[in-house]
């Protein structure tokens, strides 16, 4: 990953590394990654060579090598999973992922033994984990933990920390650290009631900066063009990389402005509106990424 990039706001996004634990995880024992595009998976590969190559070489258990790939997968998926995945988000999918391949490795005669026990472990110290984390969120006020993460992210948009992305963009990028982050997991661990009233402060937070971005009211209707241009800056073509990335997981249909603003590879889905205001474009970004 080049110093530009590795300098620039892409990596200092904690969705970056609570994303990429996920990916790796979601990788493990299939024939290839799902990738909607080449730059998706050119950017998922400059991470791997960042996060999988920089982690200490772990043995199996006795000081032993791993036996075999599946092991050797799910012992850096241990090493990243316990340096990266700090969301309840995060370690409930890796959790998920793990419950999967347990069928598939005890019914597979190629896996080892200790494949299969290393399954078993990381599925035990995940669990621990998830339940660590939820008890250590149950103790705290969740809705104010959620309204102090949501100020301190678009504080940050605020002070040009989003500018190499497009105004929309930016918009995604916030609500996707709020997402990965204590806001989401306040959302997805809170009562009903505490979610909606993050969710329409976020709303109002994301409406108003993308207001201030435009110098306009948040009704005054703008063509999609600007709100989607980027502006030129170092290290253009890797942070739009690593925003088609980010929304790799965008369904057309289903979250079209959310794939409108981070797809930029493709053409424009027809469920963005042509022309929109601060708050038709930012409650909708809202409504998909936390619907």
């Amino acid at each position: 990953m080049s110093g530009v990039l590795m300098e620039g706001p892409v990596r200092t996004l904690n969705c970056i590394s609570e994303k990429f634990a996920v990916d790796f995880a979601m990788g493990i024992d299939v024939a290839r990654q799902p990738w909607h595009s080449q730059q998706s998976k050119a950017f998922y590969e400059q991470l791997m060579a960042l996060f999988v190559s920089g982690t200490r070489r772990y043995s199996g258990p006795a000081g032993m090598a791993p036996q075999d790939d599946l092991e050797a997968s799910l012992v850096r998926l241990g090493v990243l999973t316990a340096d990266l995945a700090k969301s309840y988000l995060a370690n409930s999918q890796i959790s998920e992922r793990i419950a999967q391949l347990e069928p598939v490795s005890a019914r597979t005669a190629h896996h080892s033994t200790a494949a299969r026990e290393r399954l078993q472990l990381l599925r035990q110290q995940l669990s621990l984990r998830l339940n660590r984390i939820e008890a250590d969120l149950q103790r705290i006020d969740l809705l104010r933990q959620g309204i102090v993460h949501s100020e301190q992210i678009f504080s940050r948009w605020r002070s040009g920390h989003y500018f190499s992305f497009s105004p929309a963009a930016r918009c995604y990028v916030a609500l996707e650290e709020l997402r990965w982050g204590t806001f989401g997991d306040a959302v997805r661990l809170g009562t009903a009631q505490q979610a909606e009233q993050l969710i329409e402060h976020a709303r109002g937070l994301a409406i108003s900066r993308l207001a201030e971005e435009v110098n306009a009211s948040p009704r005054t209707r703008h063509y999609f063009h600007e709100w989607l241009t980027t502006p030129t800056s170092p290290g253009l073509l890797e942070h739009k990389d690593a925003l088609t990335w980010l929304g790799d997981g965008c369904d057309i249909d289903r979250q079209p402005v959310s794939y409108s603003v981070t797809q930029s590879w493709q053409g424009v889905a027809l469920g963005m509106p042509r022309i929109c205001s601060a708050m038709r474009l930012g409650s909708a970004l809202v409504d998909e990424v936390f619907g």
